[in-house]
């Protein structure tokens, strides 16, 4: 991905997170799936999107092999869902 289409998605999570919590500071705590999140700064962002995604893939490709999903994985997964105001995807109906 390069940084302009990080900087694309960053643009969409803080226009998502102002309309979901209102103009809240870096500093400031909401909660979202479950979650206490805070507003993410870029660098943050990038760092937990990455892991969503990888994670994503490991559980998509966990899933079409037909293995077992790790709770810990998939706890994880729903935690950074929540972090960047993405609904996590249902690995368990592919």
């Amino acid at each position: 991905m390069s940084s302009e289409d990080y900087i694309d998605i960053y643009k969409r999570y803080l226009e998502k997170f102002e309309n979901a919590f209102g103009p809240l500071s870096f500093e400031e705590f909401a909660k979202h799936g479950g979650q206490l999140i805070k507003k993410l700064r870029y660098d943050e962002f990038v760092v937990k999107w990455t892991e969503l995604k990888k994670i994503e893939d490991y559980l998509r490709e966990v899933m079409t092999k037909g293995a077992t999903l790790n709770d810990e994985i998939y706890r994880t997964y729903r935690e950074l869902s929540a972090y960047v105001l993405e609904k996590p995807k249902d690995f368990l109906a592919f």
